[in-house]
């Protein structure tokens, strides 16, 4: 296997495993708040905590993950999350629970996660990035459809501990010795995939060197710059996705860079809306149908179905980033997460297992897609040598909304006795997080 495509299936495997065990938290949900009788809001609330972790150690990981490199990082993060699942069997006390999963698990996904996984892709693939990251990244969902009946399949038979524990030791024996096998920082000079296939030693350099940045204030197009990197992927001018009209090629591109454009502003905010859409969904769906009378194992299944799709979704959308353009594949994958919530709404109106099906579908479908249309725009215009910290600071928009969303999903139920408002909020954030897109991407007057 060469090393390219070596490093996307062991990127997708890491992705699987970590991101199955992180969602698998609304498995354990349940028989937490069954056994604890703690509020939703409180339970919850470990991954609202998390989810400022990571919005917070994002940037960080940024630095790092450019000083270190992404190996280094990611490794660290394996040993971290699978520590945490281990711990999380020992809980007694609502702190323990924000500590091992809020906190020490929280780092851990960091390390392995968005940032440094983006910056990985954006090293060893010059053209098609959105397709690749899409690929690479769709193994969230596997993780998620095959761990999350796995999880509740282990809660059944033994006990929520030993699940926690036996889905920890898994995790490190599994990831660890596959990280250190196949990831590396940058790829060698024979192996990087340029557009069309094919391989050129100077596309090690090219790689190096293609940065956009759209800085509105100060618009400054190099047009040679410009012709030199369609040349080099492939694309002529006319044919190539069009960027922002400010948008100019700086080789020492910088974070101050990016926070004076409108563009990157836009995508933190599309950012921010995406887990207020999400969370409050994802991380309740499987106690919403057990409170409405279905069978944990059937509540886990969809919701492990849901990961499947969210397979497809991330690939699919990855793919019509590239041809169709960031914004409206990115409409797209937000009117499939409104469907979903519609779906979980229209359950409760009108009992059926029919719509736990076309949640899992849309839902799914809908689930992480924005993570590798973000990754593409971003590295396409603020793509560089600072790429790692720019891109994490995006991501921290993501992880101060994802510390609402879960929260705000139990708060609403305790209040209310249903998770009906928080269904309706996620609809208006998906349309919010749309015309984000589009505003990023719309042409300045």
């Amino acid at each position: 296997m060469k090393g390219a495509a070596r490093l996307v299936a062991v990127v997708w495997v890491t992705l699987a495993v970590a991101y199955g065990l992180f969602f698998s938290f609304s498995i354990f949900f349940v028989p937490l708040i069954q056994e604890f009788r703690w509020s939703r809001a409180l339970t919850a609330g470990a991954m609202s905590l998390s989810s400022i972790v990571q919005g917070v150690g994002a940037p960080l990981a940024g630095v790092l993950a450019d000083r270190f490199g992404p190996r280094a990082m990611i490794t660290a993060g394996v040993v971290m999350l699978a520590a945490a699942s281990m711990l999380a069997a020992t809980i007694q006390a609502p702190w323990q629970l924000y500590l091992y999963t809020g906190v020490l698990g929280a780092l851990g996904l960091v390390a392995i996660g968005w940032v440094p996984m983006g910056l990985l892709i954006s090293r060893w693939f010059q053209a098609r990035r959105g397709r690749m990251a899409g690929m690479a990244f769709s193994g969230m969902g596997f993780g998620v459809f095959v761990i999350g009946p796995l999880t509740q399949w282990l809660i059944a038979t033994t006990t929520w501990r030993t699940a926690s524990l036996i889905l920890g030791l898994a995790t490190l024996v599994l990831l660890l010795p596959l990280v250190l096998w196949a990831i590396r920082d940058t790829p060698p000079p024979t192996d990087v995939p340029s557009q069309g296939g094919k391989v050129r030693r100077n596309d090690v350099q090219d790689v190096e060197n293609r940065h956009v940045i759209d800085v509105a204030p100060t618009t400054r197009v190099a047009d040679a710059g410009a012709a030199g990197a369609s040349r080099a992927s492939g694309v002529s001018s006319e044919e190539a996705p069009a960027a922002p009209a400010s948008a100019r090629r700086d080789a020492d591109a910088t974070l101050s860079d990016a926070l004076r454009s409108r563009a990157f502003w836009f995508l933190f905010a599309a950012y921010f809306c995406t887990p207020l859409a999400v969370f409050p969904v994802a991380i309740h769906a499987v106690a919403f149908a057990v409170d409405h009378g279905y069978p944990p194992m059937l509540a886990a299944t969809a919701y492990g179905s849901m990961g499947l799709m969210s397979t497809v979704g991330r690939a699919g959308f990855g793919v019509l980033a590239d041809r169709l353009g960031g914004p409206l594949a990115a409409t797209l994958s937000f009117g499939c997460t409104a469907g979903g919530a519609a779906a979980l709404l229209a359950l409760e109106a009108v009992p059926g297992v029919g719509w736990l099906v076309v949640f899992a579908l849309l839902f799914g479908l809908g689930f992480g897609a924005r993570g590798p249309i973000i990754t593409a725009i971003a590295s396409e215009w603020f793509g560089g040598r600072r790429f790692g910290v720019i891109y994490g600071v995006l991501n921290l928009g993501n992880g101060l909304a994802g510390a609402i969303g879960p929260w705000f999903g139990g708060v609403v139920h305790d209040v209310s006795g249903s998770y009906r408002l928080a269904f309706m909020a996620s609809i208006v954030f998906s349309a919010c997080g749309s015309a984000c897109f589009w505003l990023a991407h719309r042409r300045s007057p």
